[in-house]
């Protein structure tokens, strides 16, 4: 029997992620700094009510807490989705275990919904890019640093330089300190973007079918002046994850 609901959760560095599904609709989320204390306060009223659980997680040294909260307060074993879940992907890199979980449920859930070749951004502590063929290959990506990494480089190394809250530029020439920083990273960070994917795609020989996805919490602020990216989706790792939990599911149902 499929479960009838499925926790969804994704460990990044700054935040966990959860989603709750029924019926193939995410029916709640949330997200917030990881501590066994605060999951387990938030696991303990859905006791009963969850039939499985999956996680994707690029903090190694806390995978084990969250599966040991699943397993106690849950009662249920939490999957840990890697490069050795049967997902139907197939990933190319030459080490394929590098591949977080993350990068994988991105990948699997972009394809899967919007199509492929598709090239998906995903806005976390880094900004990843992770290319998908139209044949559901996973044939790398691209890594570079964050919009929070960024800033707070530059207003810990530089002294005189105040911190700013990121926001849209009304223009591009900054006439303070505060608009000049706030013009740099904002178009910085959207120029870097759609330069890798025009080089991407110029790389691979990609056209005009190439889908483009991105995710993460600073995607639609950055992307609001995109002229590349249309398709921006909040949920869309924990929709990776809910995916292939119910791939398995069903592989199980039929065995």
């Amino acid at each position: 029997m499929r479960p009838n609901k499925l926790l969804t959760l994704d460990l990044g560095n700054t935040a966990l992620t959860a989603g709750i599904w029924e019926v193939d609709s995410l029916i709640e989320d949330w997200s917030s700094p990881f501590s066994p204390e605060s999951l387990t306060a938030r696991l303990t009223p859905l006791k009963g009510c969850i039939d499985a659980a999956i996680l994707s997680s690029v903090v190694p040294r806390l995978t084990d807490s969250i599966l040991s909260i699943c397993r106690k307060v849950l009662g249920i074993e939490c999957l840990v989705l890697n490069s050795k879940t049967p997902t139907g992907l197939k990933i190319l890199y030459h080490q394929p275990e590098q591949v977080g979980g993350d990068r994988i449920a991105n990948a699997v859930a972009a394809y899967n919904i919007y199509g492929g070749p598709v090239i998906v951004v995903d806005f976390g502590t880094a900004i990843t890019f992770d290319v998908v063929s139209k044949d559901f290959e996973y044939l790398g990506g691209v890594i570079a640093p964050g919009l929070k990494i960024s800033t707070q480089a530059l207003f810990s190394k530089a002294a005189l330089l105040p911190k700013v809250e990121i926001s849209i530029p009304q223009n591009v020439l900054g006439r303070d300190t505060e608009d000049a920083i706030r013009s740099g990273v904002f178009w910085g960070t959207l120029g870097l973007v759609e330069r890798i994917i025009r080089e991407l795609k110029r790389e691979l020989v990609w056209g005009r079918e190439t889908r483009l996805v991105a995710t993460g919490g600073n995607s639609a602020l950055i992307l609001s002046r995109s002229t590349l990216i249309k398709n921006i989706d909040p949920h869309l790792t924990l929709r990776g994850l809910y995916l292939v939990a119910k791939k398995i599911a069903t592989k199980t149902q039929r065995h």
